[in-house]
């Protein structure tokens, strides 16, 4: 990585020169300088891949195409709104609406597509149920003119709860109800 590059400029001078107190210091100043330099270009080089862009980036990313934030997400959570985002581009195929879909929400999501009805529907797991607002806008982007795009939130559902037990359901304490919210296993439709 470019951040790790080691930095010895005394390899560079003459024996007989870097051994002079004066060059010495010059050396020790410019391995600094370079240190920083390179730490710089190594910020810039990982801005440039929507997975590793600092906070500073994903602001002016959600600046520029739009993000309205809920203000709870977290920095992964803002560079795969963006991904979407940005990965959303036409044309629309069933294909590439998983791949913005699970850029955007992960594996949390159902998708359908009926062609000779013109209908797109698309299912949002609890556990991202804050991004169904921005699910339908990204989808309805993509989408046709003439194509309805119905976006709705899969609640757990009672029957898949019925016939688990206390002690199967949270198997011996391993699971809480957060996870129970979240995880996608219980998350079936």
């Amino acid at each position: 990585m470019i951040k790790d590059m080691p930095v010895n400029t005394g390899h560079y001078y003459p024996p007989h020169i870097k051994n002079i107190e004066e060059y010495k210091r010059i050396i020790v100043a410019y391995d600094k300088e370079l240190r920083l330099l390179w730490a710089a270009l190594g910020t810039q080089y990982d801005n440039q891949y929507f997975d590793t862009m600092d906070e500073a980036t994903c602001s002016r990313w959600e600046k520029l195409i739009g993000i309205q934030l809920v203000g709870d997400e977290t920095l992964f959570e803002r560079r795969i709104q963006i991904k979407g985002r940005w990965t959303s581009s036409l044309p629309y195929t069933e294909p590439k609406f998983h791949e913005v879909l699970q850029s955007m929400v992960g594996n949390y999501y159902t998708l359908g597509v009926s062609v000779p009805d013109k209908e797109l529907n698309v299912g949002i797991l609890l556990a991202e149920v804050l991004k169904v607002d921005y699910v339908y806008e990204i989808m309805r982007a993509m989408a046709p003119a003439d194509m309805v795009v119905n976006v709705r939130v899969v609640y757990n559902r009672w029957s898949r709860f019925q016939e688990e037990t206390w002690n199967t359901l949270w198997n011996s304490g391993s699971d809480t109800w957060n996870d129970v919210k979240a995880n996608a296993k219980w998350q079936e439709e």
